[in-house]
C-alpha cells in the first residue's frame, strides 16, 4: 500500500516521506502505532456523526478490536453512510476494507432486510456470523453460541481423559478443569443472553464433568447438590 509518514516535533509537522519498511516483527510499538493509525481513520469516519443507538445510556455507533470492526446504526441509510465514510477514510490513508469479509446483519422485529454496498458491491446479508470468535445471531439469542461452546469444551475435556483417570489429587484436576475446559466453555460469556434452557445445558455439562473428576456415576444415586458439596469440601467455595 502507499504509506507516508511525517515527524511531529516542536508543534510542527515536517515534510512527509514514503514508508517502505514497517517496524520489526514482534516490536512492542506495533500494536500501539496501529491503534493510533486506526483511531485516526475512525475519527475521520465519525466526524460530525451522531450515533442513534445507545447501550446502557451511552451512544454507540461502532465496536472495535484490533482490525475487526462492527458498525452499528438504526437505519439502512445510516449504515450506508457509515460504510461509505469508512471506505473513503481508509483509502485516504492507504488502507482497504475487505468487502468479502464484510457482512450485514439486521437485528429488528420489524425489518429483516437491508441492502448495503461497498464500492458498488452489495454486501452479503447474514442471519448470524462469527465476530471475535463468538457467533452473533440476528435475534440476539445465544443458544447457538452456547451449544457451540459446550461442544468445544466437551472435546477439550475428552482430550484430557488420561489426566482425569490419573491418581493426581482432585484439587489439581479441578484447577486443570477450570483453566483448560471452563475457559473454553465461558469464552465471550459476558455477551450471552441466557434463557432457562441454555442455563440448564451449562449446568448439565458442568455436573457431568465434575462427576467424572470425582469418579461418581449416576448409578451411585448421588445428587448434583451432593456432588457440588464434595467439590467445595475439596477445593473450597
Amino acid at each position: 500500500m502507499n504509506s507516508n509518514s511525517a515527524v511531529f516535533l516542536n508543534n510542527t509537522i515536517g515534510n512527509s516521506f514514503k514508508t517502505t519498511v514497517g517496524v520489526r516483527q514482534g516490536c512492542l510499538l506495533s500494536p500501539v502505532l496501529f491503534n493510533i493509525f486506526l483511531e485516526r481513520i475512525m475519527q475521520d469516519t465519525l466526524h460530525q456523526h451522531s450515533p442513534t443507538i445507545s447501550i446502557g445510556g451511552r451512544p454507540v455507533c461502532n465496536l472495535r478490536f484490533a482490525d475487526d470492526m462492527d458498525l452499528i446504526a438504526r437505519s439502512q441509510a445510516e449504515s450506508q453512510v457509515l460504510t461509505d465514510r469508512l471506505v473513503a477514510s481508509s483509502k485516504a490513508f492507504g488502507m482497504e476494507v475487505s468487502s468479502e469479509k464484510s457482512k450485514v446483519m439486521v437485528s429488528s422485529e420489524r425489518v429483516n432486510d437491508a441492502s448495503i454496498t461497498m464500492d458498488d458491491e452489495p454486501l452479503e446479508l447474514v442471519h448470524k456470523f462469527k465476530y471475535l470468535g463468538t457467533t452473533l445471531h440476528e435475534d440476539g439469542s445465544s443458544t447457538v453460541e452456547v451449544r457451540t461452546r459446550i461442544a468445544l469444551a466437551t472435546a477439550a475435556f475428552a482430550k484430557l481423559g488420561k489426566i482425569w483417570k490419573s491418581s493426581i489429587s482432585f484439587k489439581a484436576k479441578h484447577k486443570l478443569f477450570r483453566s483448560l475446559v471452563i475457559s473454553i466453555l465461558t469464552y465471550g460469556c459476558e455477551t450471552w443472553t441466557l434463557l432457562a434452557d441454555t442455563e440448564r445445558r451449562i449446568q448439565v455439562f458442568e455436573n457431568q464433568c465434575l462427576r467424572k473428576l470425582l469418579r461418581i456415576s449416576y448409578k451411585d444415586h448421588v445428587t448434583n447438590e451432593s456432588v457440588r458439596e464434595l467439590v467445595v469440601a475439596y477445593v473450597g467455595p
